[in-house]
């Protein structure tokens, strides 16, 4: 693996046992992140209260690696994410990658690029 693949590899391994502290971990002193809807986060206090939302809203949720690659500085993950809202009883899925710049070792930038699964019933 490449140093870009095992950071990949780090990060889907933090996100899916909900380990904030980890995922932050793997991205850089000043990250951007643009979730699936295109709104965009800057710094490590946004990014950090992106994910402590995410975990709260979807305690199961998990994001399961398809294929990643990476080298120079640049990454790709296709992912299929699974997770179950509880206030509204419904799982939400999607399919989709993330496009990571990678400086310093850490990821500076993340582009979610999934799009939903038709919604089913818990």
């Amino acid at each position: 693996m490449t140093a870009e693949e095992e950071l990949i590899q780090c990060y889907f391994d933090a996100f899916n046992n909900h380990d904030v502290e980890g995922v932050m971990a793997c991205f850089h002193e000043y990250p951007v992140m643009v979730d699936a809807t295109g709104t965009r986060f800057e710094g490590r206090e946004e990014v950090r209260r992106h994910y402590e939302t995410g975990f709260a809203l979807m305690p199961d949720c998990r994001c399961d690696l398809r294929m990643l690659t990476g080298h120079s500085g640049h990454g790709v993950a296709e992912s299929y994410f699974r997770g179950t809202r509880p206030r509204y009883g419904k799982v939400i899925e999607a399919i989709g990658a993330e496009i990571l710049e990678i400086e310093d070792g850490r990821i500076k930038e993340m582009r979610d690029y999934h799009r939903p699964l038709s919604a089913k019933a818990a």
